[in-house]
């Protein structure tokens, strides 16, 4: 009988610089004084081997594009863009590549794995270890690139199941998402996904004031978070339309635009004035924030939730934004990319 072959490499499944830190954390946990310190090692070192047999069954796909044609049936972007405009949330993996599906699961691995780098090394080491801090912030950063990968995907395969968008938009769109399941980011991705990432980081340090409904304090918190201004901008222009500035009302209070509209009829119903902080608590929804949920898991959570409601009014013509403010931004660097390029990202707020 045959011996069983060694793991495949993880080069293939986790980049150097996540490999390194890995190694790190395998260290530091082995020296610590904690009952468990073996076990920990070694559930670690299993974690990157499935991440490795994950990596070596994307390898067994061919490349989104590559086989372009059997028989009579042809293969190309014209017909991904086909397909995605006829899916919607319900059944799009049913039209999705295998290399797309294969590579999303490993990138759901990845996260995996650095949510269990985040416990044990919490329960590992102590909070006087020197290393604690800067290991756990290694970790923290390279679960927000899995969970800020997966909705930068998410934007744009929303973008290509709106029928209802200009076929060069959507063509775009599904060149980029090739790239992203390719897991060879274009440039273009690679020169918008810096906006996104820095809008995500923001937005999840803010705590909402409904306020008077403005959202200015929430604009003005965002900003010095270090939200790209470039997204801010492109909403605050003149000549944007109702349902973009709804769909930022959205991004900012993290409640609908039904919701958002019914409490400025309220405040307008009193002529005027603001809502309190317990007005604001009693209205906003409850966040398990102090169960354990991690801050980028929320981020997903809040943009889900957008995405679904304007999703739905799509589907059943309703009122109100038919796109997510993430959604509306990179239409208008999709609409911009033919003539710009790359680096038409750098103007993206332009009109």
């Amino acid at each position: 009988m045959s011996a069983p072959s060694s793991p495949p490499p993880e080069a293939a499944a986790l980049p150097a610089e996540e490999r390194a830190t890995l190694d790190t954390v395998a260290q530091a946990i082995a020296a610590s004084p904690h009952p468990a310190a073996g076990e920990m090692v070694e559930l670690l070192s299993r974690h990157r081997e499935r991440c490795a047999g994950v990596a070596a069954a994307l390898a067994c796909y061919p490349k989104v594009l590559e086989e372009r044609s059997l028989g009579r049936r042809v293969r190309s972007l014209d017909t991904l863009v086909e397909l995605l405009a006829g899916a919607n949330d319900a059944d799009v993996e049913m039209f999705l590549p295998m290399r797309a599906i294969v590579g999303r699961t490993l990138l759901m691995a990845r996260l995996n794995l650095w949510r269990f780098v985040r416990y044990v090394l919490l329960d590992a080491l102590p909070a006087t270890s020197p290393r604690r801090a800067p290991l756990l912030d290694e970790a923290e950063t390279f679960l927000l690139r899995c969970v800020h990968t997966k909705l930068a995907e998410e934007v744009l395969s929303s973008i290509g199941m709106s029928s209802e968008l200009s076929e060069p938009v959507r063509r775009n769109a599904a060149r980029l998402l090739v790239s992203v399941w390719d897991a060879e980011p274009s440039p273009e991705v690679r020169a918008f996904f810096p906006l996104l990432e820095a809008v995500w980081n923001a937005r999840r340090q803010i705590r909402v004031n409904l306020g008077t409904m403005l959202g200015l304090s929430e604009t003005m918190m965002l900003l010095q978070r270090g939200c790209d201004p470039r997204f801010v901008h492109y909403f605050v222009e003149a000549g944007r339309s109702r349902a973009e500035a709804l769909a930022f009302q959205e991004f900012l209070m993290g409640i609908p635009s039904e919701k958002i509209e019914s409490l400025e009829q309220l405040l307008e119903e009193r002529g005027g004035g603001s809502l309190s902080r317990e007005e604001t608590d009693r209205l906003l929804p409850q966040r398990n924030e102090g169960h354990g949920v991690h801050p980028g898991i929320e981020s997903y959570r809040l943009y889900r939730e957008r995405h679904l409601q304007a999703a739905a009014r799509r589907l059943r013509g309703l009122p109100g934004p038919k796109h997510t403010a993430e959604e509306y931004v990179m239409i208008h660097f999709l609409e911009r990319l033919d003539r710009d390029g790359p680096a038409g990202v750098g103007a993206t707020a332009a009109g």
